[in-house]
């Protein structure tokens, strides 16, 4: 028999989320070893803030997307970057600063290719009304934790 605390912790959210992190993050890491593309999730992360910022991004601007350091975003730059999915440009707006942005040859559609195979492994069994409903409820958590919806 668990003691009382651990039947507690698990019926806890948090707790159920965390578990779910792991196992996602486990997930990605496997399905992006198998694609070939040779990202780590971390800089699958990147790529994909990338994505949403067609004129680049400043590293502190990243930084702050991703939730990390800038030297951390640093060290993730430089390896894109000699795998030519990134590159960092002039910032026409500041002559002392510059933007990383993708490459043309970044593996863009493969990479969307992972993510639309794990949604659809993901969301198998799921009826269109339960995915709208997870989808609406993880939205309201994040903008809950993110402070948007304050």
């Amino acid at each position: 028999m668990r003691p009382a605390t651990t039947r507690r912790l698990d019926t806890l959210l948090v707790t159920r989320l965390w578990a779910f992190q792991l196992v996602f993050q486990g997930w990605l890491d496997e399905a992006l070893a198998r694609s070939g593309l040779g990202l780590t999730s971390a800089g699958f992360r990147l790529v994909g803030e990338l994505m949403n910022a067609p004129m680049g991004l400043k590293q502190r601007e990243l930084a702050q997307r991703l939730g990390v350091k800038a030297p951390t975003v640093s060290v993730a730059v430089s390896k894109l970057e000699a795998a030519g999915v990134v590159e960092r440009v002039d910032d026409e707006t500041d002559p002392r600063a510059w933007r990383i942005r993708l490459t043309r040859a970044a593996p863009i559609r493969p990479g969307l290719e992972v993510l639309a195979r794990l949604d659809r492994q993901l969301s198998a069994g799921l009826s269109p009304k339960d995915r709208r409903a997870l989808t609406a409820l993880l939205e309201r958590l994040t903008n809950r934790m993110t402070g948007a919806s304050r």
